[in-house]
């Protein structure tokens, strides 16, 4: 049912995309598109919501009758909206995210809707995931019991090559364990900007600056498995700067910064697989 959902919806989605032969279609910009600075998308299928950064705010746009509402802010107590907040994932009622601060940069935390107040509740900061360094973006599991994040690190003495990298930690009796460096290609000698994992197929991938990029700084490459080789996700995702997504393997969404197309340095962008 998801999956007619979905694809129901990348129908109001896409305008006009030119279409392959066997891929990926030419991405197209969101419908709520703007000349504010957006990116990092997140959708949510049990609640029909894309959340996504819009300024370095939290934003959310849910599909209703086939069409997407106006995003509105999502208001979080306990962070100062004066500063950063980016890279919102919802599993069930728990929203993680990354929030700055002028002592350890961005850090993790995590807000549990209110079912009674209809609201989202005080933040709560992610200790054992959060370095004194930038922690940037996080993947965390259906079941919340497995994280991926994106970090300077260190943790415990631990350190990734490159300026940012991918880590792994656990939930183990309730808690989420000291992160570790994800070995093998995934990790390259240069930053990485997100992770995400498709459960169904087990496939990771990461944005990353690594050696073989086709469009611009960042291009985003895909591993069978944590131990899988780095193969470059190409055309047409890959046209320039291609940065944080979200996919189920029917639908993806992407950033695009200063991507073709584009109307704002950062951008959403939709493209759906055809074979």
């Amino acid at each position: 049912m998801k999956k007619h959902v979905i694809l129901s919806m990348i129908l109001v989605l896409v305008v006009s995309s030119t279409a392959l032969a066997s891929g990926w279609s030419e991405p197209v910009l969101w419908e709520h598109s703007s000349s504010e600075t957006e990116r990092m998308p997140w959708y949510d299928s049990e609640s029909k919501t894309l959340y996504f950064t819009r300024n370095y705010n939290l934003y959310e746009s849910t599909m209703v009758d086939g069409s997407w509402s106006e995003p509105t802010e999502v208001i979080i107590p306990g962070v100062n909206r004066r500063q950063n907040q980016v890279s919102p994932l919802r599993r069930g009622n728990n929203l993680y995210f990354a929030s700055y601060s002028p002592a350890t940069d961005y850090d993790f935390y995590v807000s549990t809707w209110n079912e009674e107040t209809q609201s989202w509740g005080e933040a709560v900061k992610l200790e054992t995931v959060s370095s004194d360094l930038q922690d940037w973006g996080l993947w965390v599991s259906s079941d919340e019991t497995v994280m991926y994040l994106i970090s300077k690190g260190p943790f415990d003495g631990q350190e990734v090559r490159g300026g940012r990298g991918v880590w792994k930690s656990v939930k183990v009796d309730g808690e989420w364990t000291i992160p570790v460096p994800l070995q093998g290609e995934i990790n390259s000698d240069t930053n990485d900007w997100c992770v995400f994992v498709d459960e169904t197929t087990g496939k990771f991938y990461v944005s990353s600056t690594r050696e073989g990029a086709l469009g611009g700084t960042y291009d985003i490459w895909v591993f069978d498995g944590e131990d899988g080789e780095a193969v470059n996700l190409g055309l047409p995702i890959n046209a320039g700067n291609a940065r944080s997504m979200w996919t189920d393997g029917n639908v993806m969404f992407f950033t695009g910064n200063s991507y073709p197309g584009g109307i704002s340095s950062y951008d959403i962008f939709v493209s759906f697989w055809q074979d």
